[in-house]
């Protein structure tokens, strides 16, 4: 039954891809090629304003946008996802950076940083939930913005591995180690941010070698893994206004490389 409850709860959730899906401009490339300078300044919002679009590519693996760049003190990530099923499994599992600095395809030492971390995601649709079938595309615009804003306030954990000195594995986002997240809804779909200072990494522009990076998309995990999709089903083929149940629980990744961009 539990399951069953699911799928209305994440279909609001991420309501916004049912008013516009957006298609990747095909000039992208699947992962970005080269070292990029931040912008300046920049609010960690999950807004994006400061970048203008400005991706440097669309993971078809992932179905996300995104751009990787630094200043002198921090690294940052930028994603967009104008995909249904992605938005949702964003909001489900929270969106996975982990850095190697030996340039291994590894996660094993590396540094790993994941947002948002929300317990029960399914839950911030509140009464809505049962409500989305009935209304679909023409679900009211206030009653989504109001699920928006749920969601928002409830990202407020980050999930960190492998950095000296936060023995914490979960840590708010009003964190004393100048680490940011933040997540926002456009009409398109979901956006985020995340910025982690270069010493934490214990990094610097001075000294930048090619370290290799991994960007997951972990998915909606179940206490009870096993089984099909909600309703008997086999999963596969969600389209522009349904889930892809099967694609919700699968997390999945891509491997690229990085150098810190001098000024």
């Amino acid at each position: 039954m539990k399951r069953l409850i699911l799928l209305p709860g994440l279909l609001l959730l991420a309501g916004t891809a049912l008013l516009a899906q957006v298609s990747p401009p095909k000039k992208l490339g699947t992962v970005q090629l080269i070292n990029m300078r931040a912008p300046s300044p920049i609010k960690i919002d999950g807004k994006l304003n400061e970048w203008n679009g400005n991706f440097q590519a669309y993971n078809k693996n992932t179905r996300i946008f995104y751009i990787i760049s630094n200043d002198d003190k921090n690294l940052y990530l930028a994603v967009k996802s104008t995909d249904f099923t992605t938005t949702a499994k964003i909001i489900a599992g929270g969106v996975t950076l982990a850095l190697n600095k030996q340039d291994k395809k590894s996660e094993k030492d590396a540094y790993s940083f994941t947002f948002p971390v929300i317990e029960n995601p399914q839950r911030l649709s509140g009464g809505f939930g049962n409500r989305i079938e009935q209304r679909n595309a023409g679900a009211d615009s206030e009653m989504m913005k109001a699920v928006h804003e749920r969601t928002i306030n409830a990202a407020k954990v980050i999930k960190v591995l492998g950095v000296k000195g936060i023995t914490d594995t979960l840590i708010s986002i009003y964190n004393e180690h100048g680490i940011k997240a933040a997540i926002n809804f456009d009409n398109d779909g979901i956006t985020y941010e995340l910025k982690v200072p270069l010493p934490l990494l214990d990094i610097s522009v001075d000294d930048a070698k090619e370290m290799a990076y991994n960007i997951k998309l972990n998915g909606l995990q179940l206490n009870n893994p096993g089984g099909g999709p909600p309703g008997g089903g086999g999963g596969g083929g969600g389209g522009r206004n349904a889930l892809d149940f099967q694609d919700l629980v699968s997390p999945c990744d891509f491997w690229a490389k990085y150098t810190l961009a001098k000024q």
